[in-house]
């Protein structure tokens, strides 16, 4: 069971969503540094996700309408946050590596809550470690949250790196014209996220 996990897992991961476009975002405005840095706050989100889930109480929050609903406009509110500062930012200016602390906060806090208030990722860790829950036992119990949370960091890694290579067909950095579009990739996908909860609980 655990291999086909991990097959749903990878899967996942390499479809476009949020996680992905807030990597893209990270790498256009600042690099791929700040990519690797997101990433990182994207694999805390997931570890948290899988604990969430192991204990049940993703399973409480699901069960919740309220609960879904308050989880879904802050995720939802803050991809847009994201999009509009993008389409307004005045980040991809020559100048901008004098922010570079601040940069470096920003991606790790981009990724950590894009993840963890992702309602769709409670669905997935809710669904997959229910396949998964009877081989939970002792150290598994601590070994397959951290796997999760270790490969979808390396895959974000791993994007990041192959979005700014050194090849003007791939490197992305400080592109105008990506940066215009995932900006309002980003307003796109946290409107629609958000009219789409707000139909369902209404």
């Amino acid at each position: 069971m655990f291999i086909w996990s991990s097959i749903a897992h990878i899967i996942a991961l390499t479809s476009p969503g949020p996680d992905t476009a807030i990597i893209i975002r990270q790498v256009t405005m600042h690099g791929k540094k700040s990519g690797y840095i997101a990433a990182l706050g994207i694999g805390l989100g997931i570890y948290c996700h899988c604990l969430l889930a192991i204990n049940g109480i993703s399973l409480i929050i699901l069960a919740n309408d309220k609960f879904k609903l308050i989880i879904t406009i802050i995720g939802s509110s803050y991809l847009l946050y994201l999009g509009f500062q993008m389409l307004y930012s005045k980040a991809i200016q020559e100048n901008d590596l004098k922010k570079n602390e601040s940069t470096v906060a920003s991606s790790f806090i981009n990724g950590l809550i894009t993840n963890l208030f992702n309602i769709k990722a409670f669905i997935f860790f809710v669904s997959l470690f229910t396949v998964l829950i009877d081989s939970i036992n002792g150290i598994f119990f601590y070994i397959y949250p951290l796997y999760f949370a270790i490969t979808s960091c390396l895959w974000f890694v791993v994007l990041s790196y192959l979005l700014s290579m050194d090849n003007k067909f791939l490197n992305i950095h400080k592109n105008k014209l990506i940066n215009l579009i995932m900006g309002l990739v980003l307003c796109f996908i946290g409107f629609f996220i958000l009219l789409n909860s707000l139909y369902e609980y209404f």
